[in-house]
């Protein structure tokens, strides 16, 4: 499976088949999101699949759901980990009373600054204000592009799971990905450090505000001073936690 071209669309092949033919239909706006929907009793089972890591969720009590996962354990060699507490680096809890579900990556970002060396002075900005990412004129070294690619994939894995507030910083990182500077991995790094500040940040999901989807965008004219390009931001809402 590992290591070959054509191993990962013939494993997506394969699993989708085995979905379908469980009665799942698939997300049209997520390939790896596939749900079932009793009609009957309108309970709803949601799958996420990401590669050979598989997370049920239910509505209205959970007989349908355990029946579905114990069909999909008869085709496929697996454990059942009970109700779930961490998917993709990601720790899961719940409360509830309160009807609300935390989220969070702090395991995960703990092991990025350890491995960057991160410890000390803790900023409160995820960039500098008066920095300007001006394209590096010079080739870089070949070892430092691969230390910089590794500085920014972490930080994209951060900000695409559980870490919006860092999504500009990382996009304008990785637009210098292909010849990045000394002064972009310190900026980098200046990143790490607000995120040290904010480690135990999570997202929280509250139920009992029955709020359905919030969406709010904003545009910054001409903010780009290299190419007077203008910068549009947006982000959405559910059940006052951010979801995009």
């Amino acid at each position: 499976m590992y290591g070959l071209k054509q191993a990962g669309l013939s494993w997506w092949c394969i699993m989708t088949k085995s979905m379908f033919a469980l009665g799942f239909k698939r997300y049209k706006s997520d390939a790896g999101v596939y749900y079932y929907h009793d009609k009957k009793t309108k309970v709803l089972v949601i799958a996420i699949v990401y590669v050979d890591d598989i997370c049920f969720i239910g509505t209205k009590g959970f007989l349908l759901l355990n029946e579905l996962k114990q069909k999909f354990m008869a085709r496929w060699e697996c454990r059942n980990l009970g109700e779930t507490t961490e998917f993709l680096g990601m720790h899961i809890s719940c409360n509830c009373k309160n009807r609300k579900i935390f989220i969070d990556q702090c395991e995960y970002l703990e092991k990025v600054l350890a491995y960057f060396n991160i410890t000390t002075n803790p900023t409160h900005t995820p960039l500098l204000s008066e920095f300007s990412f001006k394209p590096n004129e010079k080739q870089c070294d070949p070892k430092f592009y691969q230390k910089y690619q590794q500085l920014v994939g972490s930080l994209m894995y951060l900000m695409i799971g559980l870490r919006p507030d860092i999504g500009f910083a990382v996009v304008k990182l990785a637009q210098q990905m292909t010849n990045p500077s000394n002064d972009h991995y310190r900026v980098g790094l200046h990143l790490c450090r607000y995120l040290l500040a904010t480690r135990r940040y999570w997202l929280v999901y509250n139920g009992l505000s029955n709020e359905l989807l919030v969406a709010y965008s904003d545009s910054d004219w001409d903010q780009d001073h290299e190419y007077c390009k203008s910068t549009t931001g947006y982000f959405t809402m559910l059940a006052q936690g951010i979801t995009s």
